[in-house]
């Protein structure tokens, strides 16, 4: 996850980070294969997300009160960074913001079934 993290911050440019992930760092000459590099992207998104919903049940464990599944300020903070990230790195900041928005109210609420499945188990 280090390499994912900080790409920016270490100076790689799209090339370079291209390379990590298995994509063509020339252009592509036909639809073909420009198609078949948006899949690769696509699934690495998704594998990102898979991975990243596995914090969300760490968080779900980790946190001892329902009341703090919901951190608004958190998430405001999340939204800047990745704004700014966006921002920095060429892509448009109102698509990272909004897909962000999603994802995180997404996320919030798998929190709490998480959370709340973990609390009734221990009732019991």
């Amino acid at each position: 996850m280090y390499v994912v993290t900080c790409f920016m911050e270490d100076g790689m440019d799209h090339n370079e980070i291209k390379k990590l992930f298995g994509l063509k760092t020339d252009k592509c000459q036909s639809m073909t294969e420009l198609r078949a590099e948006i899949d690769l992207l696509d699934r690495t998104i998704v594998d990102m997300l898979s991975i990243r919903k596995t914090y969300m049940e760490q968080a779900a464990e980790i946190k001892q009160s329902r009341d703090t599944v919901r951190d608004n300020d958190r998430v405001e903070e999340v939204v800047e960074k990745v704004t700014a990230h966006a921002i920095k790195s060429g892509a448009d900041p109102e698509l990272v913001s909004g897909l962000y928005r999603t994802m995180i109210e997404w996320s919030i609420n798998y929190e709490f079934v998480k959370f709340d499945g973990l609390k009734s188990k221990t009732e019991e």
